[in-house]
């Protein structure tokens, strides 16, 4: 019997770790491809991650502010046509 075996194949066993490396960094890819980030997780990079986490809880309140302006906008919107509709019945 032949007393090679794929454990003490040294070729084999660094095929194997390029394999895995190649995997891993395709991995990671794929994440920024399925997620649209660039970082998507604080593991690819802490502090750019970090950022981009204030950048867009920023961006959530500047929407939320947005959105309260509009339903603003839309109330008084609806006052004035109110009042221009009253105005109107009144005139004699």
């Amino acid at each position: 019997m032949n007393g090679i075996s794929v454990n003490t194949n040294t070729g084999a066993m660094q095929s194997l770790l390029y394999l895995d490396q190649t995997n891993a960094q395709l991995n990671k890819v794929q994440n920024a491809i399925n997620s649209g980030m660039t970082v998507a997780s604080a593991q690819d990079n802490g502090a750019v991650f970090a950022i981009a986490q204030n950048m867009r809880g920023a961006v959530a309140g500047y929407s939320a502010v947005t959105d309260s302006l509009s339903r603003g906008t839309s109330s008084v919107d609806v006052a004035l046509s109110a009042g221009q509709s009253t105005t109107a019945r009144s005139v004699p």
